[in-house]
């Protein structure tokens, strides 16, 4: 068995097989490391709001029933084909949607046009990401988010989370207010 001696001890943070009082053994040491960590991570909330420019939001109508199968296919394969990044993508149930970069929707429109596809996409627009380390342990973060935007009538096409963030995709002339509600949202400081 190993043991881990606090500074007490007077044999600090040195592992060993047999020690008198005052150690402790190590996964007993390493629930207490791991349960602090768990709760800094709860303690530190929302860290950051960040912004990315430069995006277009793509939609794609689909056939209805079991065409559709076929529209995602050939909606997906000739992207892939021309190595082209989407983001965020959604079936919806008469359409596909993702972000992809602005430069990139040229590419999008003309593989898409090569299999009868029409693309309907808003250009000029962001994504805007809070951050928070461990989005779980803020229950109302995404109801508190479109609240925020909402009260600024910031549009919201599309979001996603992670674990440690939720994004959303906004027009992106909208983005002072999308940043600057969300700092008030979650008390964050202007840079």
């Amino acid at each position: 068995m190993l043991y881990f001696c606090p500074a007490e001890s007077g044999t600090a943070g040195n592992p060993a097989t047999v020690l008198m009082g005052g150690c402790w053994h190590m996964a007993e040491a390493s629930r207490a490391v791991r349960a602090r960590r768990v709760g800094f991570e709860k303690e530190r909330g929302v860290l950051a709001i960040q912004v990315e420019a430069g995006l277009a939001f793509a939609r794609i109508a689909l056939a209805a029933g079991e065409g559709r199968k076929a529209d995602v296919l050939s909606v997906l394969r000739p992207i892939a084909e021309r190595e082209l990044g989407v983001r965020f993508l959604r079936l919806h149930a008469d359409s596909l949607s993702f972000a992809v970069s602005q430069e990139q929707v040229p590419t999008v429109r003309e593989a898409l046009a090569d299999v009868g596809l029409p693309l309907d996409s808003t250009e000029g627009c962001a994504v805007v990401t809070v951050v928070a380390p461990d989005v779980r342990s803020i229950p109302d973060l995404m109801a508190r988010m479109g609240e925020a935007l909402y009260q600024r009538a910031v549009e919201v096409y599309h979001t996603a989370d992670s674990h440690s963030s939720v994004a959303c995709v906004i027009p992106g002339d909208r983005t002072g207010d999308a940043v600057e509600a969300l700092r008030g949202e979650f008390g964050l400081a202007g840079e």
